[in-house]
Order: structure tokens, then C-alpha cells, then sequence
């Protein structure tokens, strides 16, 4: 084989290992942005509409009818947002029962049993949304992980086949 022959050879494949090394790296960063999104949007609402809610539900144990009917809209407003942004396993149980709770809480406002019966679910429901936050955020670190070591090979395979190329190359002119 000539030299130019085997010149050409090596330098097609470093752009094809390198191209290899960019859309990997792209791939696995794109992953992991999709992730960090999911984590970010929807459990991260869910755990603002839990923290509206119990403001509101501190509120409505007020006396001040103006401002417990304000607080009782601010709760049925943020209970039927949460409803809508159920995304974890036994969350939606959980709103269903906070929903009974609520309207039978209307019928009868000075139920500590029914207020602390919805406070219950209520960090339920948090609670539930930050344990798949860090679920989430771990799954998201094994991808960090594997794309680090994916690219980390590439990058070794890479340098080799640079430095066996440079000295046999070196040798051939």
C-alpha cells in the first residue's frame, strides 16, 4: 500500500472517530437536558401548587370571611391545577382523597380533623414530587456518568490512533 493511500486512510478515520466523539457527546448532552427539564417542570409545579394550597389552607382557619373565600378560590384554583399535573405513581389517589377532604371541608370549615386530614395530603403530595425529583436527578447523573465514559474511550481510542498513525506514518517518508 502507498503512503498517500495509507495517509488518507488514517486521516478518514480520525474525522470518523472524531465525528463519532461529536454526535455522542451531543447525544448524551441532549439527554440529560431533556432530563433536567422533565425534573424541573413537573414536579417542581406540583410542589408550588402544595405550597399555595397550604397557604391557603392557613387562611381559611381565619374568621375573616372576605379573606377565607379569597383563600378558598386560591385552594380550589391550585387543587384543580395539581390534578392536572399529576405525573407520579399514586399522586392522583392522593389529590382525589385532598379533593373529598376539601368539599367536605366546605360543608363544615371548623373541622381541625378535616383541615389536618388535608394538610396530611397535602405534604403527601409534596413529598411524593421531591423524592421523584431526586430520583430523577439521580438517573440524570448516570447519564452525565455514561456519557462521560463513553466520550472519555472515544477520546483514548482517539489519542492512540493519533499516535500510531504519527509514527507510522513518521517511518514511511
Amino acid at each position: 500500500m502507498k503512503a498517500k493511500t495509507k495517509h488518507k486512510l488514517g486521516l478518514w478515520f480520525l474525522f470518523i472517530v472524531i465525528l463519532f466523539m461529536g454526535l455522542s457527546g451531543t447525544r448524551y448532552i441532549y439527554k440529560m437536558g431533556q432530563s433536567s427539564k422533565a425534573i424541573l417542570k413537573d414536579n417542581y409545579v406540583s410542589i408550588g401548587f402544595a405550597k399555595a394550597m397550604i397557604k391557603a389552607l392557613d387562611v381559611m382557619k381565619d374568621q375573616d370571611s372576605v379573606k377565607s373565600k379569597e383563600a378558598i378560590q386560591l385552594f380550589k384554583k391550585n387543587l384543580n391545577l395539581e390534578a392536572s399535573n399529576i405525573t407520579e405513581v399514586g399522586e392522583k389517589e392522593i389529590v382525589e382523597q385532598l379533593s373529598k377532604d376539601f368539599e367536605l371541608y366546605l360543608k363544615n370549615p371548623s373541622s381541625t380533623t378535616l383541615a389536618d386530614s388535608m394538610r396530611t395530603r397535602i405534604y403527601k403530595i409534596s413529598e411524593l414530587n421531591m423524592l421523584a425529583l431526586e430520583h430523577k436527578n439521580i438517573a440524570a447523573q448516570k447519564t452525565a456518568d455514561a456519557a462521560i465514559m463513553h466520550i472519555s474511550l472515544l477520546l483514548a481510542l482517539g489519542i492512540l490512533t493519533c499516535f500510531s498513525l504519527i509514527f507510522n506514518l513518521a517511518n514511511i517518508t
